[in-house]
C-alpha cells in the first residue's frame, strides 16, 4: 500500500517506519520556515472518541478494495471481523458471551494498519474538498491514529482563525458519515509566534458543535511539550524530572555491599532511563537552535545517574566518574545524525519526504514550505532540523529500495528457492568445532573441482588505513584457478567490502550456462546472508543485480544450487589464505574522494565522537586534579568509552 500511494503520507501512524517522532519533525519544521516568510502557525488538535470500536466494517470492506487489495485478502479482514464474542470474569462469576463484531479491538496486532487504512478515505476527501473550494483555504492535516491536527500558517490570526473553523467544519462532518465522533472535551488550539506577546486569541467552534477553545501555555502532542517558541525548555525538564525520579526509585535495586553490579546498573540506566530522557531530541538539537538549556537539564540528570551506579561522593568531578563509568555525555550527536541517516531508508509516500531538497524527496510533491521552495536566502538563514537532514544525506550514497517487489514477501528468492541455497558455518568458535567444519569445507571443496559442471568461488575483502577498500576474487575449475578478479571501492565498511567480493565472484558466473552447482567460499557469512536478506538494509540497491541473476539462475533447472561455506581467518586455509594474501598486497590507486555508503557514515560518526571525547578529557581540567590513569594488561593507559560495557 505504501508502494502504490493507497496510504496518504500525512498518515504517520500505525504504519512501519512512520513514528512520533515524524509527525513532531514535521511540524517543528513547517513552523520555522513560516517564521521566515512572516506567518503564524496556528493548529488545532482533536481525538476521535472510542475510535477502535467505532470503525464499521462494511466501510473498512470498501476502503481495502479501494487499495487494491485481492478479494481473498478482502475475505480475511471480513471473516476477522464476524463471529467473535467475548466474556468477562469478575471475583469468580463469568458473564455469559456476547457478540463484538463492531469495530476493531485496539490490543489486536491488526489494528494498527486497519485504523490507517480506514483513515485513507477521509483524509484524502478532506484535501480534495478543501481544494475544490471557491476560496482556497492553505490548511494542512497531520493524522497519527486517533489524534490528528489541522494546520493554518497565515500571516494574520484571523484569517487563520476562519480557515481552521471551516477546515475543523469539514473534517467532522466526514468522520461523522464514516461512523467517527470528534471528543469536543479534548479540543485544543495553539499559536506558534517568535513574539515577546504570545496571542492569546480564542477559537470560537460554537457554530459548528464545538465549544471555545482558549490556548495554553504549553501544549503536549504525543508527548512533546511544545511552546509557542519551540525553545522545548518544559519539555527537556519534564523527562529529566522523570529520569531523576526514576534513578531515586532505583536505589531500592541495591546499593556497593549488597544488590545489582555496578555493570548492572549502567545497564539499567542505559535502557530504561536515558531512551525516556531522550524522547524527541531531534526536535530541538539541530544548529543553531537554542540548546544551552536543555542539555544542563540532561547534563544534570546523567551526572546523578553516574554518582548512583558508581556510589562515589556527591562532591566527584562530572567528567571523572561519567569516565569511569562510561557514560559519554549525552552523545546527541551520534544518535541525531543516526536519525537523520534513517530518512535515506523511508519508502518514497513519507511525509517528510515532502519537505526534503529535490535530490532526496523521492518525487513526491513539495510542502509549502519544504526546503526546494526556499530562497537562498531563506535557506541560508533557516535554522530546522530537517536543514541538518538535507545537509546530512548530501554525503550519503542513496541505497535503499525498501518498495522492490523482490523485497516483498512472496517474491524473495528464499521463498521460492530456499532448499537450494545453503548456508554453512561452525558450530562454535572452538578449535575442535572450527577443525570438525574445515574437514567439510576440505571436502565440499574437492568434490566442486572433480564433479562436472561443478564451480568454486573464494572471496576476500579489506580496507586499509586510507578507506580504500580492496575486493578480490579467485574463480576455481579443475583445481584451478581460471579467473582472478578485483575491484576497489572508497569509504566503505569492511562488511560491503566481503559483500562487493562475493558478488564480485558470482556476477560472471551466475551467467556461465554449463554450470549447475556454486560453492562460495568466504571469511564473512554475516555479507553472504545480506544477499538474501528482506528486510530495509543498505545494500539494497547494491545486490539487486546479483539478486536478479540468482533468480534467473536457479530458476533455469531444478538442479542449479548455491552453497555458502564460511572459512574463518584463523584456520588459515591454504586457498583462502591466497586470496587473503593477495588483498594485503595488492596496492590500492589513487581514487577520487566520494559519497560515504550509510554504513560507513554510521562508522565515522562513532569513531569521530569517541575519539573527541578521549581528546578532550585527556586534555580537560574538570576530571579532578587527583584523577587517576588506569592502565591495561600492557600498561596502557585506558582511553574512555562507552562500548562493550563502557571504561
Amino acid at each position: 500500500m505504501s508502494a502504490n500511494s493507497f496510504l496518504d503520507p500525512n498518515q504517520l501512524g500505525g504504519i512501519r517506519q512512520r513514528s512520533t517522532i515524524d509527525a513532531g519533525l514535521y511540524l517543528t519544521h513547517i513552523i520555522c520556515p513560516g517564521w521566515l516568510k512572516q506567518c503564524h502557525t496556528s493548529v488545532i488538535a482533536f481525538n476521535v472518541a472510542q475510535f477502535f470500536p467505532s470503525l464499521n466494517r462494511l466501510f473498512l470492506t470498501k476502503c481495502l478494495g479501494k487499495a487494491g487489495l485481492s478479494p481473498s485478502i478482502i475475505n480475511f479482514f471480513n471473516s476477522y471481523h464476524t463471529n467473535r464474542s467475548t466474556t468477562y470474569t469478575w471475583n469468580g462469576f463469568t458473564f455469559p458471551p456476547f457478540n463484538t463484531n463492531v469495530g476493531v479491538s485496539q490490543g489486536s496486532v491488526l489494528s494498527s494498519i486497519i485504523s490507517a487504512m480506514y483513515m485513507v478515505p477521509i483524509i484524502k476527501t478532506f484535501k480534495k474538498r478543501i481544494k475544490n473550494l471557491k476560496e482556497k483555504i492553505p490548511s494542512d492535516i497531520l493524522s497519527f491514529v486517533d489524534d490528528s491536527l489541522l494546520i493554518s500558517q497565515e500571516k494574520s490570526y484571523e484569517l487563520s482563525s476562519v480557515f481552521l473553523l471551516c477546515s475543523y467544519n469539514i473534517m467532522s462532518k466526514l468522520l461523522f458519515n464514516a461512523g467517527l465522533v470528534t471528543e469536543h472535551s479534548k479540543l485544543e488550539v495553539f499559536y506558534f509566534t517568535r513574539s515577546q506577546r504570545p496571542p492569546n486569541h480564542p477559537l470560537d467552534l460554537t457554530s459548528v458543535g464545538g465549544p471555545v477553545l482558549t490556548p495554553k501555555p504549553i501544549w503536549r502532542y504525543l508527548g512533546f511539550f511544545f511552546d509557542c517558541k519551540l525553545n522545548f525548555h518544559h519539555h527537556t525538564h519534564f523527562y529529566a524530572t522523570k529520569c531523576l525520579s526514576t534513578l531515586n526509585a532505583m536505589r531500592l535495586l541495591g546499593n556497593a555491599y549488597r544488590g545489582i553490579l555496578p555493570l548492572q546498573k549502567r545497564l539499567f540506566y542505559r535502557t530504561c532511563i536515558l531512551p525516556i530522557a531522550l524522547y524527541g531530541f531531534q526536535l530541538w538539537f539541530f544548529k543553531g537552535a537554542p540548546i544551552v538549556h536543555n542539555i544542563y537539564e540532561l547534563k544534570k540528570m546523567q551526572r546523578r545517574a553516574a554518582l548512583w551506579v558508581t556510589d562515589a561522593f556527591c562532591t566527584a568531578p562530572s567528567k571523572g566518574i561519567e569516565a569511569i563509568t562510561g557514560l559519554i555525555l549525552i552523545h546527541l550527536c551520534k544518535l541525531n545524525r543516526r536519525h537523520h541517516l534513517r530518512y535515506a531508508s523511508i519508502p518514497p509516500s513519507h511525509a517528510i519526504n515532502s519537505l526534503l531538497d529535490t535530490a532526496h524527496s523521492k518525487n513526491q510533491t513539495p510542502h509549502r514550505f519544504a526546503t526546494s521552495n526556499l530562497t537562498d536566502k531563506q535557506q541560508v538563514k533557516l535554522k530546522s532540523p530537517i536543514k541538518d537532514v538535507n545537509e546530512c544525506l548530501n554525503g550519503v550514497i542513496s541505497c535503499f529500495d525498501p518498495t522492490h517487489l523482490l523485497f516483498s514477501p512472496g517474491m524473495r528468492v528464499v521463498d521460492h528457492f530456499s532448499s537450494r541455497i545453503t548456508f554453512h558455518s561452525p558450530l562454535s568458535s572452538s578449535d575442535e568445532d572450527i577443525y570438525a567444519h574445515m574437514q567439510k569445507l576440505d571436502h565440499a571443496f574437492k568434490q566442486s573441482q572433480t564433479l562436472p559442471y561443478h564451480i568454486a568461488i573464494i572471496a576476500d575483502g579489506g580496507v586499509k588505513k586510507s578507506n580504500v577498500a580492496l575486493a578480490v576474487t579467485h574463480i576455481w575449475i579443475d583445481n584451478h584457478v581460471t579467473n582472478q578478479l578485483s575491484l576497489q571501492a572508497m569509504n566503505i565498511t569492511l562488511l560491503e567490502t566481503e559483500l562487493m567480493s562475493i558478488g564480485l565472484g558470482l556476477t560472471p558466473t551466475l551467467v556461465n550456462n554449463s554450470v549447475y552447482n556454486i560453492t562460495v567460499i568466504t571469511d564473512s557469512m554475516g555479507a553472504a546472508k545480506k544477499l538474501l536478506e528482506s528486510r530495509p538494509n543498505p545494500h539494497q540497491r547494491a545486490i539487486l543485480p546479483i539478486i536478479n541473476l540468482i533468480k534467473s539462475f536457479l530458476s533455469k533447472n531444478n538442479r542449479n544450487a548455491i552453497h555458502f561455506w564460511q572459512c574463518p581467518k584463523k584456520a588459515e586455509w591454504p586457498r583462502h589464505k591466497l586470496v587473503d594474501d593477495q588483498v594485503k598486497t595488492l596496492n590500492d590507486t589513487s581514487i577520487l574522494s566520494s559519497k560515504n555508503s550509510h554504513l560507513f557514515s554510521q562508522k565515522k560518526e562513532v569513531d569521530d565522537i569517541l575519539k573527541e571525547w578521549q581528546t578532550t578529557f585527556a586534555t580537560s581540567q574538570k576530571k579532578g586534579q587527583l584523577f587517576l590513569d588506569f592502565e591495561d594488561e600492557k600498561q596502557r593507559v585506558i582511553t574512555p568509552t562507552y562500548t562493550k560495557g563502557g571504561s
